[in-house]
C-alpha cells in the first residue's frame, strides 16, 4: 500500500488500466446487437440500464457514437439521446476523477521539473498548455469534444490528469457531446423507417455547420484580447 502513495506508481496503474480497458472494449465487450438485446430484455428498467451501462462502457472506452446509435434505435431520438448523454456524462465524470486521483500529481511533478535540453523545452511548452487549460478549461474541452480526434473515455481520463477544473470539464463535455449524440441517435431511430432518413441527413448537415461555426467562434475567443491599441489608450 505504501507504493500507491508514489505518484509514479499511481500513474503507471492509470496507464495500465486504460490499456486493459481498451483491450476489453476491442475484444470482450458486446457489440451493438448484444447491447440492444440486453436493454430490450430489461423491460421497464431499460432506461436505467441504458444510463448505467453507458457510463460503464464509456469508462472502458466503448465508442460513444455506437451507444448513441443503439439508444436512438431502442428508445427514439429524444429519449435515446437523453439516456446516452446522461450515461456519457456520468462515465466521463468518473473517468475524470480517476485520472485526477491517479495521474495529476505525477504530471504536475513532471511539468515542474524542467530538465535541460529539448526535454526541458517540451516540458515548458506542456506546462504552458496545462496552465492555459486551468484558466480556459471550457474552451479547451469544447474544442476537443467537437473535433473527433480521440476516444470519448480516453479524453476524459486525460483531462483528469491536466489542470482543467472539473466544472469546466463538465460544462465543456455537456455542450460538446450534444451534437454528435443527437445525430447518431437520430440515425439509429431512422432505421425504423425509410422516411426518417432524409431528416437524419438534414440533421447531420445542420449539426456539422453548427460545429463549424462554434469551433470558429472558439478560436476567436481564444485570441488574446488584453492588448489595447494606442488610440484606445489616448481616448481611455
Amino acid at each position: 500500500m505504501a507504493g500507491l502513495r508514489r505518484p509514479g506508481v499511481r500513474f503507471a496503474l492509470l496507464v495500465a488500466g486504460v490499456i486493459v480497458a481498451a483491450g476489453l472494449s476491442a475484444v470482450a465487450l458486446p457489440g451493438r446487437d448484444g447491447i440492444a438485446e440486453a436493454v430490450d430484455g430489461a423491460g421497464a428498467l431499460g432506461p436505467v440500464l441504458a444510463v448505467l451501462g453507458t457510463s460503464l462502457l464509456i469508462m472502458v472506452m466503448f465508442p460513444r457514437t455506437a451507444l448513441a446509435f443503439v439508444g436512438g434505435l431502442l428508445f427514439g431520438v429524444g429519449p435515446g439521446m437523453a439516456y446516452v448523454l446522461g450515461g456519457a456524462l456520468l462515465g466521463a465524470s468518473c473517468a475524470f476523477v480517476v485520472g485526477r486521483l491517479l495521474g495529476r500529481e505525477f504530471v504536475d511533478g513532471v511539468l515542474a521539473a524542467r530538465p535541460d535540453g529539448w526535454r526541458g523545452r517540451i516540458a515548458a511548452r506542456l506546462a504552458k498548455l496545462d496552465g492555459w487549460l486551468g484558466r480556459n478549461g471550457v474552451i479547451g474541452v469544447l474544442t476537443v469534444r467537437f473535433l473527433p480526434i480521440a476516444n470519448f473515455g480516453l479524453v476524459s481520463y486525460a483531462f483528469g490528469t491536466s489542470a482543467a477544473r472539473y466544472r469546466h470539464f463538465l460544462v465543456g463535455t455537456s455542450i460538446g457531446a450534444v451534437p454528435s449524440t443527437f445525430g447518431y441517435a437520430a440515425l439509429g431511430a431512422a432505421v425504423f423507417g425509410e422516411d426518417a432518413l432524409p431528416m437524419t441527413l438534414a440533421v447531420f448537415t445542420g449539426l456539422g455547420l453548427l460545429s463549424l461555426v462554434v469551433t470558429m467562434g472558439l478560436h476567436r475567443v481564444r485570441k488574446p484580447g488584453g492588448r489595447r491599441s494606442p488610440d484606445s489608450v489616448k481616448t481611455g
